[in-house]
Protein backbone atom coordinates (compact mmCIF):
# COMPACT_ATOMS: atom_id res chain seq x y z
CA UNK A 1 0.00 0.00 0.00
CA UNK A 2 2.79 2.63 1.04
CA UNK A 3 6.52 1.90 -0.65
CA UNK A 4 9.97 2.10 0.91
CA UNK A 5 10.13 5.87 0.19
CA UNK A 6 7.21 6.80 2.91
CA UNK A 7 6.95 10.27 4.17
CA UNK A 8 9.99 11.85 2.17
CA UNK A 9 8.27 15.32 2.43
CA UNK A 10 6.23 17.12 4.81
CA UNK A 11 4.72 20.33 4.86
CA UNK A 12 3.92 22.53 8.20
CA UNK A 13 2.21 25.99 7.67
CA UNK A 14 3.21 28.32 10.21
CA UNK A 15 2.01 31.21 11.67
CA UNK A 16 3.68 31.45 14.96
CA UNK A 17 0.58 30.87 17.50
CA UNK A 18 1.64 28.07 20.73
CA UNK A 19 -0.53 25.49 18.51
CA UNK A 20 1.74 25.91 15.34
CA UNK A 21 5.02 25.69 17.45
CA UNK A 22 3.60 22.52 18.71
CA UNK A 23 3.11 21.15 15.49
CA UNK A 24 6.56 22.29 14.46
CA UNK A 25 8.07 20.26 17.49
CA UNK A 26 5.71 16.90 16.26
CA UNK A 27 6.87 17.59 12.84
CA UNK A 28 10.57 17.33 13.82
CA UNK A 29 10.17 13.92 15.50
CA UNK A 30 8.62 12.87 12.56
CA UNK A 31 11.02 14.37 10.46
CA UNK A 32 13.74 12.68 12.10
CA UNK A 33 13.02 8.98 12.33
CA UNK A 34 11.58 8.74 8.84
CA UNK A 35 14.26 10.86 7.66
CA UNK A 36 12.04 13.20 5.94
CA UNK A 37 12.70 17.00 4.86
CA UNK A 38 10.40 19.50 5.70
CA UNK A 39 9.00 22.73 4.30
CA UNK A 40 7.70 25.46 6.54
CA UNK A 41 5.23 27.44 4.86
CA UNK A 42 3.88 31.11 5.83
CA UNK A 43 1.01 32.83 3.77
CA UNK A 44 0.69 36.61 4.41
CA UNK A 45 -2.87 37.77 3.12
CA UNK A 46 -2.77 40.43 0.76
CA UNK A 47 -6.78 41.76 1.46
CA UNK A 48 -6.63 43.21 5.37
CA UNK A 49 -10.22 44.06 6.26
CA UNK A 50 -12.06 45.08 9.71
CA UNK A 51 -15.65 44.63 10.35
CA UNK A 52 -18.05 46.95 12.56
CA UNK A 53 -21.60 46.30 12.99
CA UNK A 54 -22.14 43.60 10.84
CA UNK A 55 -20.57 45.87 7.82
CA UNK A 56 -16.72 44.45 6.13
CA UNK A 57 -14.26 47.58 5.54
CA UNK A 58 -11.19 47.78 3.45
CA UNK A 59 -8.30 48.86 4.76
CA UNK A 60 -7.15 52.05 3.02
CA UNK A 61 -4.25 51.51 0.54
CA UNK A 62 -1.32 53.32 2.39
CA UNK A 63 -2.44 51.47 5.25
CA UNK A 64 -2.53 48.26 3.87
CA UNK A 65 1.02 48.75 3.36
CA UNK A 66 2.31 49.64 6.18
CA UNK A 67 0.56 46.60 7.64
CA UNK A 68 2.00 44.45 5.25
CA UNK A 69 5.52 45.56 5.82
CA UNK A 70 4.87 44.79 9.12
CA UNK A 71 3.13 41.20 8.83
CA UNK A 72 5.46 40.73 6.28
CA UNK A 73 8.80 40.66 8.39
CA UNK A 74 6.88 38.85 11.09
CA UNK A 75 6.27 36.17 8.63
CA UNK A 76 9.67 36.15 7.97
CA UNK A 77 10.74 36.37 12.00
CA UNK A 78 8.27 33.13 12.09
CA UNK A 79 10.29 31.40 9.50
CA UNK A 80 13.62 32.22 10.93
CA UNK A 81 12.14 30.99 14.16
CA UNK A 82 11.45 27.43 12.86
CA UNK A 83 14.49 27.21 10.64
CA UNK A 84 16.27 27.55 14.03
CA UNK A 85 14.31 24.66 15.54
CA UNK A 86 14.82 22.59 12.78
CA UNK A 87 18.49 23.22 12.29
CA UNK A 88 18.93 22.37 15.98
CA UNK A 89 17.18 18.89 15.42
CA UNK A 90 19.11 18.05 12.41
CA UNK A 91 16.28 17.82 9.91
CA UNK A 92 16.76 19.13 6.16
CA UNK A 93 14.78 22.35 5.99
CA UNK A 94 13.24 24.88 3.61
CA UNK A 95 10.51 27.50 4.14
CA UNK A 96 8.27 29.34 1.58
CA UNK A 97 6.65 32.65 2.60
CA UNK A 98 3.61 33.64 0.41
CA UNK A 99 1.50 36.66 -0.25
CA UNK A 100 -2.18 35.42 -1.21
CA UNK A 101 -5.66 36.09 -0.76
CA UNK A 102 -6.71 33.26 1.33
CA UNK A 103 -3.99 31.58 4.00
CA UNK A 104 -6.54 28.04 2.90
CA UNK A 105 -5.94 28.48 -0.40
CA UNK A 106 -2.41 28.71 -0.51
CA UNK A 107 -1.63 26.00 1.70
CA UNK A 108 -3.78 23.46 -0.16
CA UNK A 109 -2.38 24.38 -3.31
CA UNK A 110 1.08 24.59 -2.58
CA UNK A 111 0.61 20.94 -0.49
CA UNK A 112 0.26 19.31 -3.90
CA UNK A 113 3.90 19.78 -4.81
CA UNK A 114 4.70 16.52 -3.56
CA UNK A 115 3.74 16.41 0.35
CA UNK A 116 3.44 13.13 1.60
CA UNK A 117 1.99 14.77 5.20
CA UNK A 118 0.80 18.08 6.17
CA UNK A 119 1.35 18.81 10.17
CA UNK A 120 -0.65 21.86 11.65
CA UNK A 121 -1.87 22.91 14.46
CA UNK A 122 -5.27 22.78 15.56
CA UNK A 123 -6.18 26.70 15.52
CA UNK A 124 -4.22 30.50 14.87
CA UNK A 125 -2.75 33.21 16.08
CA UNK A 126 -6.21 34.72 17.10
CA UNK A 127 -8.35 31.61 17.87
CA UNK A 128 -7.96 30.57 21.03
CA UNK A 129 -9.77 27.63 21.77
CA UNK A 130 -7.46 24.56 22.41
CA UNK A 131 -9.10 21.89 21.79
CA UNK A 132 -11.05 22.98 18.96
CA UNK A 133 -10.63 23.44 14.97
CA UNK A 134 -9.34 26.85 13.56
CA UNK A 135 -11.03 27.44 10.36
CA UNK A 136 -7.92 27.59 8.61
CA UNK A 137 -6.98 24.14 9.86
CA UNK A 138 -10.86 22.69 9.21
CA UNK A 139 -10.99 23.64 5.51
CA UNK A 140 -7.26 22.79 4.87
CA UNK A 141 -8.53 19.32 6.77
CA UNK A 142 -11.28 19.25 4.33
CA UNK A 143 -9.86 19.77 0.84
CA UNK A 144 -6.65 18.82 1.23
CA UNK A 145 -5.16 15.40 -0.99
CA UNK A 146 -2.54 14.57 1.67
CA UNK A 147 -2.47 12.88 5.19
CA UNK A 148 -3.47 15.89 7.36
CA UNK A 149 -1.85 15.73 10.93
CA UNK A 150 -3.39 18.05 13.57
CA UNK A 151 -1.78 18.60 16.21
CA UNK A 152 -3.49 19.43 19.99
CA UNK A 153 -1.12 18.91 22.43
CA UNK A 154 2.88 17.65 22.51
CA UNK A 155 3.73 14.26 22.20
CA UNK A 156 5.30 11.30 20.84
CA UNK A 157 3.03 9.75 19.17
CA UNK A 158 3.62 6.19 20.61
CA UNK A 159 -0.35 5.27 21.34
CA UNK A 160 -2.06 5.29 18.00
CA UNK A 161 -5.83 4.69 17.90
CA UNK A 162 -6.93 3.46 14.49
CA UNK A 163 -10.74 3.30 13.29
CA UNK A 164 -12.35 0.66 11.32
CA UNK A 165 -15.41 0.50 9.57
CA UNK A 166 -14.60 -1.78 6.95
CA UNK A 167 -14.22 0.52 4.33
CA UNK A 168 -11.56 1.35 2.05
CA UNK A 169 -10.54 4.65 3.38
CA UNK A 170 -10.47 3.28 6.89
CA UNK A 171 -8.18 0.32 5.39
CA UNK A 172 -6.10 3.03 3.69
CA UNK A 173 -5.81 5.04 7.17
CA UNK A 174 -4.79 1.81 8.60
CA UNK A 175 -1.79 1.44 5.80
CA UNK A 176 -0.44 5.18 6.72
CA UNK A 177 -0.96 4.85 10.71
CA UNK A 178 0.67 1.22 10.44
CA UNK A 179 3.99 2.55 8.54
CA UNK A 180 4.23 5.39 10.78
CA UNK A 181 3.88 3.21 13.48
CA UNK A 182 7.00 1.37 12.34
CA UNK A 183 8.98 4.45 11.85
CA UNK A 184 8.08 6.19 15.28
CA UNK A 185 8.49 2.55 17.33
CA UNK A 186 4.58 2.86 18.66
CA UNK A 187 2.00 0.50 19.27
CA UNK A 188 -1.55 0.46 17.41
CA UNK A 189 -5.00 -0.10 18.69
CA UNK A 190 -7.92 -1.33 16.24
CA UNK A 191 -11.18 0.05 17.13
CA UNK A 192 -14.39 -1.09 15.41
CA UNK A 193 -17.53 0.90 16.87
CA UNK A 194 -20.47 -1.17 16.49
CA UNK A 195 -24.14 0.39 16.10
CA UNK A 196 -26.78 -0.25 19.61
CA UNK A 197 -29.00 -1.42 17.37
CA UNK A 198 -27.25 -4.43 15.83
CA UNK A 199 -25.75 -5.10 19.16
CA UNK A 200 -28.84 -5.54 20.51
CA UNK A 201 -30.29 -7.25 18.04
CA UNK A 202 -27.37 -9.93 17.68
CA UNK A 203 -24.60 -9.86 19.74
CA UNK A 204 -23.06 -12.60 17.84
CA UNK A 205 -23.49 -11.13 14.87
CA UNK A 206 -22.37 -8.32 15.70
CA UNK A 207 -18.91 -10.01 17.25
CA UNK A 208 -18.63 -11.73 13.92
CA UNK A 209 -19.06 -8.29 11.71
CA UNK A 210 -16.48 -6.84 13.84
CA UNK A 211 -13.90 -10.00 13.59
CA UNK A 212 -14.25 -9.57 9.92
CA UNK A 213 -13.28 -6.10 9.84
CA UNK A 214 -10.30 -6.37 11.62
CA UNK A 215 -9.67 -9.69 9.93
CA UNK A 216 -9.57 -7.87 6.82
CA UNK A 217 -7.60 -4.66 8.33
CA UNK A 218 -4.98 -7.49 8.98
CA UNK A 219 -4.53 -9.04 5.60
CA UNK A 220 -4.32 -5.70 3.90
CA UNK A 221 -1.53 -4.65 5.60
CA UNK A 222 0.33 -7.65 6.21
CA UNK A 223 3.11 -8.59 8.19
CA UNK A 224 4.29 -5.25 10.25
CA UNK A 225 6.74 -4.90 13.34
CA UNK A 226 4.29 -3.16 15.35
CA UNK A 227 2.11 -3.87 18.44
CA UNK A 228 -1.43 -4.73 17.37
CA UNK A 229 -4.45 -4.77 19.50
CA UNK A 230 -8.08 -5.26 18.99
CA UNK A 231 -11.33 -3.34 20.39
CA UNK A 232 -14.91 -3.77 19.78
CA UNK A 233 -16.66 -1.39 21.45
CA UNK A 234 -20.77 -0.43 20.88
CA UNK A 235 -21.84 2.90 20.81
CA UNK A 236 -22.35 6.39 18.60
CA UNK A 237 -18.89 5.89 16.84
CA UNK A 238 -17.97 9.43 17.25
CA UNK A 239 -18.58 9.44 21.16
CA UNK A 240 -16.82 5.95 21.73
CA UNK A 241 -13.76 6.98 19.88
CA UNK A 242 -13.03 10.43 22.17
CA UNK A 243 -13.80 8.33 24.79
CA UNK A 244 -11.44 5.57 23.96
CA UNK A 245 -8.70 7.81 23.38
CA UNK A 246 -9.21 9.66 26.46
CA UNK A 247 -9.50 6.78 28.58
CA UNK A 248 -6.89 5.12 27.17
CA UNK A 249 -3.91 8.03 26.88
CA UNK A 250 -4.18 7.35 23.43
CA UNK A 251 -1.71 10.45 21.51
CA UNK A 252 -3.37 9.82 18.35
CA UNK A 253 -6.78 9.34 16.67
CA UNK A 254 -6.20 7.94 13.00
CA UNK A 255 -9.38 8.37 10.62
CA UNK A 256 -9.77 8.04 6.94
CA UNK A 257 -11.51 11.13 4.89
CA UNK A 258 -15.02 10.15 3.02
CA UNK A 259 -13.03 11.22 -0.33
CA UNK A 260 -16.10 13.22 -1.52
CA UNK A 261 -16.10 14.65 -5.02
CA UNK A 262 -15.05 18.64 -4.83
CA UNK A 263 -18.60 19.82 -4.75
CA UNK A 264 -19.61 17.90 -1.66
CA UNK A 265 -16.31 17.89 0.49
CA UNK A 266 -17.75 20.15 3.06
CA UNK A 267 -19.74 17.19 4.09
CA UNK A 268 -16.31 15.75 5.75
CA UNK A 269 -18.35 12.60 6.86
CA UNK A 270 -19.87 12.95 10.36
CA UNK A 271 -17.82 10.64 12.52
CA UNK A 272 -14.50 12.29 10.85
CA UNK A 273 -15.61 15.70 11.51
CA UNK A 274 -16.90 15.36 14.85
CA UNK A 275 -13.97 13.20 16.38
CA UNK A 276 -11.89 15.77 14.87
CA UNK A 277 -13.48 18.36 16.29
CA UNK A 278 -13.87 17.34 20.04
CA UNK A 279 -10.77 14.82 20.49
CA UNK A 280 -7.91 16.30 22.87
CA UNK A 281 -5.32 14.23 21.35
CA UNK A 282 -4.14 14.92 18.11
CA UNK A 283 -5.88 13.35 14.72
CA UNK A 284 -4.77 12.30 11.50
CA UNK A 285 -6.84 12.59 8.71
CA UNK A 286 -5.82 10.05 5.78
CA UNK A 287 -7.83 10.47 2.34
Amino acid sequence: MFDKMFLQKILIPADGSASSLMAEEVAADIAKKTRATVTVLHVVPLTIYYAERDRTYSVPDKVTDDIMGVLTQNGEKILSGATALFDEEKVPVETELLKENDPSDSILEYSKHGFDLIVMGAHGENEKEPQTLGSVTKRVMMYAESPTLIIKKVSTLSNLLVCLDGSERSLRALGFAAKLAEKMAAKITLLNVQEHRLHKASPKVAKELGDRIFSKALETIGKVNVGIEKKLEVGVASHVIVQVAEKERHDLIVLGSRGLSSIKRFLLGSVTDDVTQKAKCSVLIVP
